[in-house]
């Protein structure tokens, strides 16, 4: 099946795979590196320049959260299948082919499944020893590890039971379930980035458990105890192995050199990279000599320096200036500028366990005071589309049925009234008695510094609650702070994105109260007993139509809780330097694949 580049042609379902768009705390710098004069995105020199607004939050890929670290990690480390921009489908990368797999009816694992891969026979570490199923395996069983940060992948490699190589070669594996879960193929070979045993785990502490006992829930406490797996999370999860280049090894064409904390990550084109002996797949092109990702937190300033010749892209640009780009000549002759689609949707999410949204109707009061038509005019410059819940309006299971919130400033009133919120102190601040404490419903609104976009978006916010008799106190921090804060759940509102990728939607990671702790991804503390089950069930349904039965119940309850107000689904803004081939655009984020870009001749 092909799929349109355009998500606006699609007729039928994309699932889509939750990436959460976050980031942590960036170490400080390793050391002084002084940027050259621009050299780096100079005409005739094949070294590519990227602008990012903030630091990534680390280059370990099974710890890390953060989109914009992805982006990097997809030069670094290699996956078995990764998604083609183009088609949108599962390509091989690491893998030789895509898995073969077969539903079971026998045996062990009777009603479930196997997926059986082949890692390619010349795919080498950078030590020049061969990439086996010993190291797929390791990484997964570092991912289940219960004391590594992974909390907030974990679930979408629940259904793996066992693993088992082939006695006769060790490239080959086959990966068995007890369920038959509707995304295994993306889950086992797109999710993880495969990681070098030897490096990561040189004491071997995680061979000394199985897939099976990982997991294996009744032994979830004894594992939390044993002092192997304890040892080996606090190594792996150290600041050091997302940070320190030493530390940092993959099987992906370029090697990260550089790290110098709010100024630059610089990634350098190996010279004998394997992907190099394979020819004619383009999921291992990689031309740029070398890829710098440049930190700058103000977009004028990027775009300054993509005028002087210092960035080749940028990504993300606010609506407004977008338009302004494209009228200026001096530039838009320079810069392609483009705008795909994307798997994202912006939203505003409450923390539900602050006593002033414990009550959903503060919470679509709220949401009654945002006016999207408006933002999309006057924020995005049409650039966007409505979305009424997490699901892509594209995809045949949104749940089409759900009306707008509409900006309705009487209606909120109304709520409020009824959730017993009043101004009995004639501040025009509204105030309740809750757990015999009065509470005000001062609100603070929390998004990242230098995100234009969420900034107006929050002063829309304030102007109109302000009428209602809400306070909301605007407060910009850096992204890794916002991140953190969010991870927390120290936050009363928060403006955030989620990103997506091609594949079936599982919604566990976000919605399932299974991921309402710290570190997991369920920030809002939604979920009831419902909720959860239908969730489950959606994993285990390989039927279409009774999938979407399913996911229209469960957008239902998500739309009746408000646990979050959402909002777009926007148009990524792309200005990528004409010196490139290789530079389309695409759905996939962050709108290209980098390392595809060539220098033309």
């Amino acid at each position: 099946m092909r799929i349109s580049k355009n998500l606006k042609d699609l007729g039928f379902a994309i699932g889509l795979l939750s990436i959460t768009l976050s980031c942590d705390p960036a170490p400080k710098k390793l050391g002084e590196v002084t940027d050259k004069p621009k050299q780096e995105a100079n005409e005739g020199s094949a070294e590519l320049t990227i602008h990012e607004l903030s630091d990534p939050d680390g280059m370990n890929p099974i710890t890390s959260r953060a989109a914009n670290s992805l982006y990097i990690q997809n030069n670094i480390y290699s996956k078995l299948l990764v998604y083609d921009q183009e088609t949108l489908e599962l390509s091989p990368q690491l893998a030789v082919s895509r898995p073969e797999i077969k539903v079971l009816e026998d045996g062990a694992y009777a009603g479930g499944m196997s997926l059986t891969y082949e890692i390619h026979p010349e795919a080498t570490w950078d030590n020049g020893t061969p990439i086996t199923a010993e190291d797929y395996v390791f990484t997964i069983k570092a991912i289940k590890n219960p004391r590594v940060s992974s909390a907030q992948i974990r679930p979408y490699f629940e259904f793996m039971d066992k693993i088992e190589i082939d006695p006769t070669d060790n490239k080959k594996f086959t990966i068995y379930s007890k369920e038959r879960y509707f995304r295994a193929e993306e889950s086992s070979g797109d999710d993880p980035f495969v990681l070098p045993e030897y490096h990561y785990d040189p004491e071997g502490l995680m061979s000394e458990f199985t897939i099976e006992q990982l997991s294996d829930l009744t032994q979830a406490d004894a594992l939390m105890k044993d002092p192997k797996i304890e040892r080996f999370a606090n190594q792996f999860n150290a600041a050091k192995m997302k940070r320190q280049p030493a530390e940092i090894v993959g099987s992906g064409p370029y090697k990260f050199v550089e790290w110098t904390t709010g100024q630059r990550v610089v990634l350098e084109r190996k010279k004998d990279w394997w992907g190099d002996k394979v020819k004619g797949n383009k999921m291992l092109e990689a031309f740029p000599t070398k890829i710098i990702y440049k930190t700058i937190p103000d977009l004028t300033a990027a775009i300054t320096s993509a005028k002087d010749g210092q960035i080749d892209v940028i990504h993300t640009i606010p609506p407004t200036k977008f338009i302004d780009l494209k009228d200026d000549t001096k530039f838009s002759t320079r810069f392609d500028l483009s705008t795909p689609d994307q798997f994202i949707y912006y939203y505003i999410g409450f923390n539900t366990k602050r006593p002033q949204f414990r009550d959903k109707k503060v919470r679509r009061a709220i949401a009654h005071l945002i006016d999207r038509n408006d933002m999309i005019e006057s924020i995005f410059e049409g650039m966007a589309m409505k979305t009424n819940g997490p699901i892509n309006p594209k995809k045949e299971y949104y749940n089409k049925d759900l009306k707008d919130i509409e900006y309705d400033i009487e209606q909120a009133k109304a709520l409020l009234d009824e959730a017993g919120w009043k101004d009995v102190d004639g501040d025009n601040i509204r105030d309740k008695m809750i757990d015999g404490k009065q509470e005000s419903l001062t609100i603070e609104y929390k998004y990242n510094q230098g995100h234009l976009v969420r900034k107006n978006i929050g002063q829309l916010l304030k102007d109109e609650a302000s009428r209602v008799g809400i306070e909301v106190k605007l407060t910009p921090i850096d992204f890794a702070t916002l991140l953190d804060d969010a991870d927390k759940r120290d936050f009363d509102m928060v403006a955030l994105a989620w990103v997506k990728t091609p594949g079936l939607d599982d919604m566990k990671q976000v919605w399932h109260t299974d991921g309402d702790k710290e570190g997991g991804s369920n920030r809002l503390g939604f979920g009831t007993p419902e909720s959860d089950k239908i969730i489950d069930q959606i994993r285990v349904t390989l039927d279409p139509e009774v999938r979407k039965k399913l996911y229209l119940r469960i957008q239902e309850i998500i739309y009746e809780e408000q646990p979050c107000i959402f909002l777009f689904v926007p148009s990524e803004l792309i200005a990528i330097h004409n010196r490139f081939d290789g530079a389309e655009t695409s759905p996939m984020r962050p709108g290209y694949r980098d390392a595809s870009f060539k220098l033309r001749e």
